[in-house]
């Protein structure tokens, strides 16, 4: 029997007529390169779950307990309604707790900086790391303290808002003047989830580096569509692979060995003047949408991965 690796997601961040579509998709890209490995995906949203603890662990899915079993989960622990984000949370620490194996925790340190765009920002310049400039917007009635100080800390180019802990370029607008700043600071306050906000960089490229065990294993360059600002797949962006990663490796290798990372995605803006460090992740970092052979290199040491981690389970 192989080994089951369960992708858990907030399926109402979703149109509920794009759910379906979604979990096919998914469920296709990524069962194809796993069974190879041995290796069975599924998906399963986090609507459908009721987590708990009786006497240890309990992860109800219809009617069953899922930790009953020792298997591999990914959970996507971010969302737009805060409620929800909540409720992905207790999935993932109840899975923590458990002896299955969670794999977003693929490095040492706090959950946040999976996620948390301001905290790995200020993590990876402490390392010397090339990053880009960030202001926290503080909540509600106070949010407008942060436009004052973005234009002292970042001046008065074109910015750009974004969410502290969302992805796929979610909520990400730019903002070419103050009034339109401080509209953008206004309108985020009322959402209840941490925004920061950013200079524009002009960029050809958004590289994403794919790195196991502390090695870069290669990499994959988003681009924007023409006149847009956001190169995510999922805003429009195309697709490259090339060699550019060998500008970052020295970095990208400083990063994950000081968190012992068995696996991380490491995104960088490639500007003019080099490469800056934009955000990173762990588990979810899209690539069945490469281009072969990088597709079947960066597939063989995912799923290589998790096949060791599962053979010390025996």
């Amino acid at each position: 029997m192989n080994q089951l690796i369960t992708w858990i997601y907030h399926s109402e961040d979703y149109d509920p007529y794009e759910v379906a579509r979604f979990e096919q998709s998914i469920t296709t890209r990524y069962s194809a390169l796993a069974r190879p490995h041995g290796l069975d995906f599924r998906v399963i949203s986090a609507t459908e779950l009721v987590p708990s603890c009786v006497g240890r662990p309990v992860l109800r899915y219809r009617g069953a307990d899922l930790l009953s079993q020792k298997q591999c989960y990914i959970v996507e622990d971010m969302s737009t309604d805060p409620q929800g984000a909540q409720a992905l949370r207790a999935v993932y620490r109840t899975i923590a707790a458990s002896d299955s194996v969670l794999l977003n925790r693929s490095f040492n340190g706090p959950d946040y900086l999976e996620r948390d765009k301001l905290a790995l920002i200020q993590y990876a310049a402490a390392l010397g790391v090339p990053t880009i400039d960030t202001v926290g917007v503080p909540p509600g009635r106070y949010a407008r303290r942060a436009i004052d100080e973005a234009r002292l800390a970042l001046g008065s180019g074109p910015l750009v808002i974004k969410p502290r802990e969302l992805s796929g370029g979610t909520g990400v607008l730019r903002t070419e003047s103050d009034q339109q700043l401080a509209a953008a600071v206004d309108i985020v306050a009322q959402t209840g989830a941490g925004y920061v906000i950013q200079p524009y960089l002009v960029h050809h490229g958004d590289m994403r580096v794919y790195v196991a065990d502390g090695q870069v294993v290669c990499s994959l360059t988003r681009r924007p569509r023409k006149d847009g600002y956001l190169a995510s797949v999922s805003q429009g962006g195309s697709i490259e692979v090339n060699k550019d990663h060998d500008l970052v490796a020295e970095h990208c290798e400083r990063i994950a060995r000081s968190l012992n990372a068995e696996w991380m995605c490491i995104d960088w803006l490639m500007t003019d003047s080099g490469p800056i460090l934009n955000e990173w992740s762990t588990a979810h970092g899209g690539f069945t949408m490469m281009p072969e052979p990088e597709r079947t290199q960066v597939a063989n040491a995912f799923f290589g991965w998790i096949r060791r981690k599962a053979a010390t389970w025996s």
